[in-house]
C-alpha cells in the first residue's frame, strides 16, 4: 500500500508492508505518484524505500515512468532508505545514475528544500 503524507512542501512518499516493487503491485504503486506531478507543477518527491527489498522490471519501469513525469513537469525527485539488495539491483542495471538516490530520510529532505 502507497501512503503519501505531507512534511513541509515535500510529499514523502512510503510502501506499507510492501516488501517487493514487482508486477502484482506496480500498477496500483503508479498511479497517486503520478498524480502529484501531473496535479501540482514542480512537485518536490521524496520515495522513502525502507522495507522494500526487492524490485523487478516491472517495479524499475514504474520507477523510471514516475521519474519522467517529474522531470516532464519540472519536479523535483529523490530516493532514499534503499536496502542493500535493492541498491545493488540499481546499480547492475546502472538505474542509480538515472535517480538521485541519498541514503537517509533527512538528508533526501534537505536536498528537496
Amino acid at each position: 500500500m502507497v501512503k503519501i503524507n505531507r512534511v513541509g512542501e515535500v510529499f514523502e512518499v512510503t510502501f506499507d508492508e510492501m516488501q517487493q516493487l514487482n508486477i502484482f503491485v506496480s500498477d496500483s504503486v503508479k498511479p497517486p505518484i503520478l498524480k502529484l506531478f501531473e496535479e501540482q507543477q514542480g512537485a518536490k518527491v521524496l520515495i522513502n524505500m525502507k522495507g522494500v527489498h526487492f524490485l523487478d522490471s516491472s517495479g524499475f519501469a514504474t520507477l523510471l515512468s514516475i521519474s519522467k513525469e517529474a522531470e516532464k513537469s519540472n519536479g523535483k525527485l529523490v530516493f532514499c532508505n534503499i536496502s542493500a539488495s535493492a541498491l545493488h539491483l540499481f546499480e547492475v542495471l546502472h538505474l542509480h545514475l538515472s535517480f538521485h538516490i541519498v541514503a537517509e530520510r533527512e538528508e533526501a529532505l534537505q536536498w528537496l528544500q
